[in-house]
């Protein structure tokens, strides 16, 4: 693509005094260049940045905020997500493009200045020696593991790679939760079938020798939550609170489209007062599922989350193109 920077234009770039445009969501690269509401502007010469300010591009369309970085006289836009045709059009404006970005603002100055920046950085785990550069001493930058970008994998094999985590295998700990991590290697072994997950939470709850499980679930889950509360009292007790227990309404409080406040400290509380010895969570929104995990006193899993767009599958919008353009777009 014309616009493209290459990394032998990226370094003749580096001998000059250089403008870098960088669209930001928050402190980091816009996900989607054309969404930004501010794009941060530094200027770079001999190998130091001079100067940065903010410029702002709320309101604008894709060619206007191309026009804008022209008026700049920008040398390098740094974005996320851009079309191939807006690549080719800042091409013909002169301007070299790095697209696909992952990172902070300050680590892509950091990267720009040592010659290290290219398309798709951040993407794959190229960011902690500019993080460095970017003026922090070594000694003092936090560990950093990517399991994702590793390539030995030694854990794999039996070896330890987290020394600098300390501890990260505490055998006491696992020793008195023996009998769960023992049911869990039951049922993960099961080769000749495949479980679903609702079976997967039912062996648990029989291996656990559990009696009484609560559910957590959404309203709009209502029908699945009977199903399943059907299903699994033929082996348990069970005891269903809707996500409006206590059934509040007020103006000023954080309320859903029919004016009863989502209550997930409330469902804690009602299942915690009735002793349940592990509570499943049913379609809560995200937030709601945070914060009744952090009050529920019993054991809690996910037994189904909820997707409006994706009939509750929300693992298959990473198999879908459409899906992730659409996430970039809205953000």
């Amino acid at each position: 693509m014309r616009g493209c920077v290459t990394a032998a234009s990226l370094n003749r770039l580096r001998e000059s005094i250089v403008k870098v445009a960088v669209p930001l969501f928050g402190t980091r690269v816009s996900p989607r260049w054309s969404y930004s509401q501010n794009t941060l502007l530094v200027h770079l010469a001999d190998d130091r940045e001079v100067s940065r300010r903010m410029i702002d591009t709320s309101g604008l369309s894709e060619e206007e905020r191309l026009s804008q970085l022209v008026d700049l006289e920008v040398d390098l836009f740094v974005c996320g997500a851009i079309e191939e045709e807006y690549i080719d059009l800042a091409g013909s404006y002169g301007l070299q493009v790095v697209h696909n970005v992952a990172a902070e603002a300050d680590e892509v100055v950091a990267a720009a200045l040592r010659g290290k920046l290219h398309s798709g950085f951040g993407l794959d785990g190229d960011m902690a020696e500019d993080a460095a550069q970017a003026g922090k001493l070594l000694a003092r930058v936090r560990p950093k593991i990517d399991c994702v970008e590793c390539a030995d994998r030694v854990c794999l094999k039996g070896a330890n790679c987290t020394s600098e985590f300390g501890d990260v295998f505490p055998v006491e700990k696992y020793a008195k939760l023996h009998h769960s991590m023992e049911v869990t290697a039951d049922i993960a072994a099961e080769n000749h079938r495949r479980l679903c997950r609702v079976a997967e939470f039912i062996y648990y709850c029989l291996g656990m020798e559990y009696k009484h499980v609560g559910i957590a679930f959404c309203v709009e889950m209502f029908q699945e939550t009977e199903i399943l509360t059907r299903l699994m009292r033929r082996f348990f007790k069970v005891s269903p609170v809707c996500c409006k227990v206590g059934g509040y309404m007020k103006p000023d409080f954080y309320t859903s489209s029919n004016g009863v406040a989502c209550n997930p400290i409330g469902q804690a509380r009602v299942l915690n007062g009735i002793e349940t010895d592990i509570n499943a969570l049913v379609g809560l929104c995200v937030g709601c599922d945070l914060i009744f995990t952090r009050y529920s006193k019993a054991p809690a899993s996910t037994l189904f989350v909820k997707d409006k767009s994706l009939a509750n599958n929300p693992v298959s919008a990473l198999y879908s193109k459409y899906y992730i353009d659409e996430i970039l777009k809205e953000l």
